[in-house]
């Protein structure tokens, strides 16, 4: 069983090998109905049995509500990986869905995935440094929040990334 605590745990020891000051950074908790955290860092999906993703950010508010939130599977890996994970349950229930035209199933599928996202909690941290940076015209991935995210993948071994 899983405590916010030990994903608190997690993220502050894993700031500590990056070499980002925890006094710099902002913890919380949240699901999809409260996120109102805004900046770069990482975010992990949980709840009392387990730690489901692991994901990163530049605005993690954007990330979690335009896709994760939102169901918006093209448009994000982990809204992917929660659908591979849960599709024997939506295949399950066929019986619903068999007859549906095309938009009546994706509709079906995004439901059935929106409730499951939706019931969990999100652990958020962001912090300044963790922000990406301006070459020229392009944007340039922080290699900081890149670690922060591997490392909380290595700690806290979420279902869903490898």
């Amino acid at each position: 069983m899983v405590q916010v605590s030990d994903i608190e745990r997690a993220i502050r020891g894993c700031l500590d090998i990056i070499g980002v000051s925890v006094g710099d950074c902002l913890f919380g908790v949240y699901d999809c109905r409260s996120i109102d955290v805004h900046g770069a860092g990482a975010y992990v999906f949980f709840d009392g049995s387990g730690v489901y993703y692991v994901g990163e950010a530049d605005d993690v508010a954007r990330r979690l509500l335009k896709e994760h939130c939102s169901v918006h599977i093209g448009g994000s890996e982990g809204v992917v990986r929660f659908l591979m994970h849960y599709l024997n349950e939506i295949c399950a229930n066929s019986s619903k869905w068999v007859g549906l035209d095309a938009v009546g199933r994706e509709e079906f599928v995004k439901k059935i995935l929106g409730e499951k996202i939706n019931s969990l909690r999100i652990y958020v941290v962001t912090c300044k440094e963790l922000s990406d940076s301006k070459q020229g015209n392009r944007r340039v991935r922080n290699k900081l929040r890149i670690r922060l995210e591997e490392c909380l993948k290595e700690k806290l071994r979420p279902i869903l990334n490898p």
